[in-house]
């Protein structure tokens, strides 16, 4: 494992690319305390379920939509849904008051 500190880093970005690409992990470090660990996104780690709970997680965090975050997680939309319900999720954030106002914009009330 290859160990960069955030100095480091910011003078050469490409250091986690770079290692990626040969498949290491990389110990991310500040003042020689580890904060991060980078691991390659590679065949190893989709087979281990990670590529499902990072979907999950930047779904949860919004940096993906639904359809990205399915996509990630190589799910069909219905499958991921039933994932996120699983664990407690919200897939629709709406208070009853903007529902409310939906459905009467909608004509429903």
């Amino acid at each position: 494992m290859k160990t960069v500190g955030v100095r480091a880093l910011r003078e050469n970005p490409g250091v986690l690319s770079q290692s990626a690409e040969k498949g290491e992990l990389v110990l991310l470090t500040s003042r020689n305390d580890p904060i991060s660990v980078a691991v390659p996104f590679d065949d190893a780690l989709l087979k281990s379920g990670v590529h499902v709970s990072l979907a999950v997680k930047l779904y949860e965090e919004g940096a993906l939509t639904l359809a990205r975050a399915a996509g990630l997680a190589k799910m069909p939309i219905e499958r991921f849904l039933a994932c996120l319900k699983a664990q407690g999720i919200n897939v629709v954030t709406m208070t009853s008051a903007d529902l409310d106002a939906d459905m009467e914009s909608l004509g429903g009330k």
